[in-house]
Formats: C-alpha cells, sequence, structure tokens
C-alpha cells in the first residue's frame, strides 16, 4: 500500500504541470515504483494461497497491469477513474428515478442527454447553450452529414461557438 501511496502523492506534486512535463516525471518518479510494486507482486503470487482475499488481490492486480501502467505512458491520463465515477454519481442516484421513464426509449433518451451534459461541463461548456446548438447544427446538416461536420460538434471540438463555453477561473 505504502507504494501506491507514493504513486498518488507524485500525482498531486505534478498536478499543474502540462502533460508533457507528467510524462517526463512519470519516466523519472513513478515508472520505478511502479515496477517494484509489480516486482513485488509476482513473487508474492507463488505464496500466498491464491483461494485468499490476498491471493484474489494480487491475481487481480497482476491481471490488470496493463492497464494500471497506462498512465505512465500518456501525461493527459489520470492515474484513475475518480473523475469518471464522480461524473456518472449523479447519475447512479437519479437511476431510480428513471424506472418511471414509461419507455425504453424514453430511458435511452435521458441517459443520452444526462451523458452528453456530463461531458459538456467536463470540457468547460454550458450544457443549454451547448444542447441548443448542436441540435440546431444537426437539424442544418440534414439527415446524413459528414463525419467531418459530426466532429465539429463534439465537445471538445475548437470550432464551437464562444457563447457555449464558460469562464474559466484563474
Amino acid at each position: 500500500m505504502s507504494r501506491i501511496g507514493i504513486l498518488y502523492k507524485i500525482e498531486e506534486m505534478i498536478h499543474n504541470k502540462t502533460p508533457e512535463e507528467k510524462y517526463e516525471e512519470r519516466q523519472k518518479q513513478s515508472r520505478p515504483v511502479m515496477d517494484a510494486l509489480f516486482e513485488w507482486l509476482h513473487t508474492m503470487e507463488d505464496s500466498v494461497d491464491r483461494s485468499s482475499l490476498i491471493g484474489d488481490a494480487i491475481l487481480y492486480t497482476l491481471n490488470q497491469e496493463v492497464y494500471l501502467r497506462r498512465y505512465l505512458e500518456d501525461g493527459h491520463l489520470s492515474i484513475d477513474n475518480n473523475s469518471a465515477e464522480r461524473a456518472l454519481k449523479n447519475f447512479a442516484v437519479g437511476r431510480r428515478n428513471w424506472l418511471f421513464a414509461k419507455s425504453v426509449r424514453g430511458a435511452d433518451a435521458s441517459a443520452l442527454v444526462y451523458s452528453i451534459t456530463e461531458t459538456a461541463l467536463l470540457n468547460n461548456l454550458k450544457p443549454y447553450a451547448y444542447l441548443t446548438y448542436i441540435l440546431d447544427e444537426l437539424r442544418k446538416m440534414g439527415a446524413f452529414p459528414k463525419e467531418e461536420e459530426l466532429k465539429k460538434l463534439l465537445p471538445w471540438s475548437e470550432y464551437l461557438p464562444e457563447y457555449c463555453r464558460t469562464k474559466l477561473k484563474k
């Protein structure tokens, strides 16, 4: 557990750095810690009862090694998926209310709008302005829009109008 704590401490220290700087720091600081962690897990693998809770945890972690190391390769990635889980928390809480959507299509539509809204928020957009804009643009594009046109509507697109964006706090 102390090695995992060290990895999170490194992330805390490099939080405000650029993705390129994060990548470099992770190579210097985090990779050796991660290597030591998995080396230890591999040595423990044969000395613990696989049916025990600790054996199960070690085996699970070893099976996830590729995915757990992925953040080391890209400074844009987070060490964990906590931000995604936080974004979905309201959805999970609201799920109980959506039992009354009256139809599967209604529930699907609610989930779709919720997903678009949360993605807009994560990309510093005003959800109502963004939804209004993309629905209007989709109407103008007709039944068979081109992929290039659709890409311009994505929440991270640089082509979105300024009125859809929130002002970032300094």
